[in-house]
């Protein structure tokens, strides 16, 4: 059973366990962003990490102040409610810590985090997560002997991902492993170069290693095959667009409003708009709603 932390009314009322988790519930479900912020608050944060995580609970993490089954992920969400607001770049690393920890030892991911301030709640300092340290080392060096020379969560957790992509694609579609970083770490600068820049450092380095696993520093492959299975790659992003592109204008022409919003008087598919509204080039839009 989970504990929940101490509760400070100022009416000497305890809430219920329900109230306690609806009250997450209703200040927890957008992203973490300065605007939500003003200079008079003084402001916590809430996280949110799905996934199955219980196994930690009192041991290497403490337990959240309340959680809940998502039926749209059909996973287990658990919320704690962080002392502190991470507003630069600096100190959301720290942050960014914790969630790599979480990803490197346990099957989840980042629901949400959004600063906010809620009355009558305890945050959690962040350091009482610091027992998630030692596992997500430990997992390291079990698959990497030089781990300690980089103490950096974040790259890990991402070179772990890009592996578990290679394993299954054979290599490293951009967009998705991009994507991915970005739904499970927070980048406050504006052109998002922090982030960018550890995928591109992993992305390269397995691309430059004709996406090999390992060590391996001699190649069994002559200059011409790694061209050719780097030109493959590139076939394969650009097949994975084309596939991206369909799917969005299919999706785009059968929703409920696509008559409204994107058909003609004349009953025909305005394909401009939809092509405006989904950001991708006419002349794409046009091809594709042939086919479709």
């Amino acid at each position: 059973m989970y504990i929940l932390s101490i509760i400070r009314a100022k009416k000497k009322i305890t809430p219920s366990r329900q109230t306690l988790r609806d009250y997450l519930l209703r200040f927890c479900m957008d992203n973490y962003t300065r605007n939500t912020v003003t200079n008079q608050e003084i402001c916590n944060t809430f996280l949110k990490i799905m996934g199955d995580i219980s196994h930690l609970f009192g041991n290497e993490v403490p337990y959240p102040h309340s959680h809940y089954y998502s039926n749209t992920y059909s996973r287990m969400v658990y919320c704690w409610y962080i002392d502190g607001f991470f507003g630069t770049q600096n100190n959301v690393r720290f942050i960014n810590d914790i969630i790599a920890r979480f990803k490197i030892t346990a099957d989840c991911q980042l629901h949400s985090l959004k600063a906010s301030t809620i009355e009558n709640i305890t945050p959690i300092k962040l350091k009482a997560f610091q027992g998630l340290k030692s596992l997500a080392k430990d997992k390291i060096k079990d698959k990497y002997k030089r781990a300690e020379t980089r103490n950096d969560y974040v790259f890990w957790c991402l070179k772990l991902y890009a592996e578990d992509l290679i394993r299954q694609d054979g290599l490293i579609i951009w967009n998705t492993f991009e994507n991915w970083a970005f739904d499970n770490f927070i980048d406050l600068a504006k052109d998002k170069s922090t982030l960018k820049g550890k995928c591109r450092n992993v992305f390269n380095w397995y691309f430059e290693k004709d996406w090999k696993i390992g060590r391996e520093k001699n190649s069994l492959k002559t200059g011409e095959e790694i061209m050719a299975t780097r030109q493959e790659h590139a076939r394969n992003m650009s097949r994975n667009k084309e596939i991206e592109n369909f799917n969005k204008i299919r999706n785009a022409i059968t929703g409920l409003m696509a008559d409204a919003m994107f058909k003609k008087k004349n009953g025909s598919w305005n394909g401009k708009a939809i092509a405006d509204y989904l950001n991708i080039d006419p002349r794409t839009v046009n091809k594709y709603l042939k086919e479709i």
